[in-house]
């Protein structure tokens, strides 16, 4: 583990992954997971209580090219990039196999369509619940006593909302945040060619798609967090 902008990241292979998470949910606490891509770093520094959030989470996984190349030029740290859309699909697949419940919670009108066609590949998968919903939906969520929980609300509400309620529900062992999973699942949104997300270009096709609504968060990625990580590196390098 290292921390980048006061973040700690983890590195797990993809099978390294899949042992953790599998003893977590057959564990006996609750596990956060957080996967950390840059705009996460950018809000962040700007936000001490996320920072706050981000170090108290037992999980962070690296979801950002952005993140892997300047670990690696920076900080000498050679970590893997998983997708937060394949991290929440490893959790539906272990789920199934470990005979754990799974509750989709957020996105707009798409939750009980994701959970679907999670169930369809992974027959065994058991769902506990759905919900299109908002922050205000805890109640109904405890009364579906799930085991695993998938929220949906885009960073960071649903990491805060995770943080706040996670500790509530007492069958619960893991949580993850999955921002837009739900609508690339169900084909609502469309997700770059394979070659683009292989050399990390993903960003480019959202922003060639969809210049207005993703120039804003792509800039943050792009051009913000490498100058902040490079200036936190140049007063490291200065002490």
């Amino acid at each position: 583990m290292f921390k980048i902008l006061k973040v700690p990241l983890q590195s797990f292979s993809r099978n390294e992954l899949r042992e953790e998470l599998r003893s977590r949910i057959n564990g006996k606490s609750f596990c956060h997971l957080a996967t950390v891509n840059p705009e996460f770093l950018v809000e962040a520094e700007k936000n001490i209580n996320f920072r706050k959030l981000l170090n108290k989470t037992q999980l962070n996984i690296c979801d950002g090219m952005g993140i892997k190349i300047l670990s690696k030029l920076l900080y000498k740290k050679n970590i893997t990039r998983i997708t937060g859309v394949e991290v929440a699909e490893i959790i539906c697949c272990l789920a199934a196999k470990e005979e754990q419940s799974v509750f989709f919670l957020g996105g707009i009108d798409v939750a009980e369509h994701a959970a679907q066609i999670m169930k369809k590949k992974y027959p065994g998968l058991k769902i506990a619940g759905t919900l299109n919903g908002n922050i205000e939906t805890f109640e109904e969520v405890k009364k579906a006593h799930p085991d695993i929980i998938l929220v949906a609300f885009g960073s960071p509400k649903q990491e805060f909302w995770i943080e706040e309620n996670a500790h509530k529900i007492s069958s619960l062992r893991l949580g993850v945040g999955v921002g837009g999973t739900f609508d690339f699942w169900t084909g609502k949104a469309k997700r770059a060619p394979k070659w683009m997300q292989i050399i990390g270009l993903e960003w480019l096709y959202r922003l060639i798609k969809e210049p207005f609504k993703r120039g804003p968060r792509i800039a943050r990625a792009v051009i913000i967090f490498p100058w902040l990580a490079l200036k936190e590196k140049y007063k490291i390098l200065k002490k």
